[in-house]
């Protein structure tokens, strides 16, 4: 938890206004860890250094290095001394949204570990953010893009063709008024969600179908807590990194969201945020149900 302080104003007959700090108290913890220093981003994070964390540097060292490409007297200094801010805005382009296909963030981060892959940001269906490295490390999730890239993997169990979407019947409810409850299923004893009794819906109460990477797939929407939660830490990376824009791959004449694998050249160009499925064409994640249009606008008004 950071530490804030009460501060009380004293009027005394005869002098000026006098300001008392009073006992500290506690205000729930929002920042962020960049290259050592944090950065408040308006909603809840739990960082690896926190008791309720997920720790990404337990078990195995992760890359420090992000570009084998720096110059020589840079990669020295780094290898010295760790990445300093300015560094590392000139080389961090892009925020990589990921679904974790797990449903839960307590156990994507155990099948992460367990495949020795790593992540910066995991997003809890309750709106938890849990930063699990410094954004100076090269975390494994997004393979070309790993040296230029910030990842988050959001809870969501993820996207399937009709024929196979049973997933899909286990994790989500429909409800006598219509309306759709994300249920975890009983196996999970304990999912370690931080919001008591909390009760996940997704933020549209119908399967959501569309084609990704040339698949039709259909998949349950991610809750209005992720979406409010990524927006205000998306808002916060563009504040720190400005090399990352508010902005998706789309058409280049309209704002439709592009649902495949980038060309090469226009990747390895681009700058701002994009999915999993923009790197890899064996990727469909986040899948048809994100809402591309309405996180760039909650982006974009938490920026304004």
């Amino acid at each position: 938890m950071a530490i804030g302080y009460a501060m009380a104003a004293l009027s005394m007959p005869g002098c000026r206004t006098v300001t008392r700090y009073a006992t500290p108290v506690a205000v729930p913890g929002d920042e962020i860890v960049v290259a050592g220093q944090r950065f408040h981003t308006g909603t809840r994070v739990v960082t690896w250094l926190d008791p309720n964390g997920y720790n990404a540097y337990a078990g195995f060292p992760p890359l420090r290095l992000r570009q084998s490409a720096l110059p020589p007297a840079q990669r020295t200094a780094i290898e010295r001394k760790g990445w300093d801010l300015p560094s590392l805005q000139g080389v961090v382009d892009q925020f990589v949204l990921h679904y974790d296909a797990c449903g839960i963030s307590k156990l994507c981060f155990d099948v992460l570990r367990s495949r020795e892959l790593s992540v910066h940001f995991l997003l809890d269906i309750d709106g938890t953010v849990y930063q699990t490295l410094d954004l100076q490390e090269r975390a494994l999730h997004a393979t070309t893009s790993n040296d230029r890239s910030i990842g988050i993997e959001i809870a969501n169990i993820g996207a399937y063709p009709p024929d196979a979407a049973q997933p899909l019947d286990e994790w989500y409810q429909r409800k006598p008024d219509s309306s759709t409850e994300l249920t975890i299923p009983a196996r999970f004893t304990d999912p370690r969600l931080l919001t008591p009794n909390f009760h996940g819906r997704p933020a549209r109460p119908s399967p959501v179908s569309g084609v990704v990477q040339d698949q039709r797939l259909v998949q349950y929407d991610f809750t209005p807590e992720q979406y409010a939660a990524l927006a205000k830490l998306t808002a916060a990376l563009c504040r720190v990194f400005p090399k990352i824009r508010a902005d998706y791959p789309h058409a280049f004449f309209s704002d439709e969201p592009v649902t495949r694998k980038l060309g090469d050249r226009r990747l390895a160009r681009y700058r701002g945020i994009l999915g999993h499925d923009h790197i890899q064409e064996n990727k469909v994640d986040p899948g048809p149900a994100f809402d591309w249009r309405r996180f760039r606008s909650a982006v974009r008004q938490e920026l304004h």
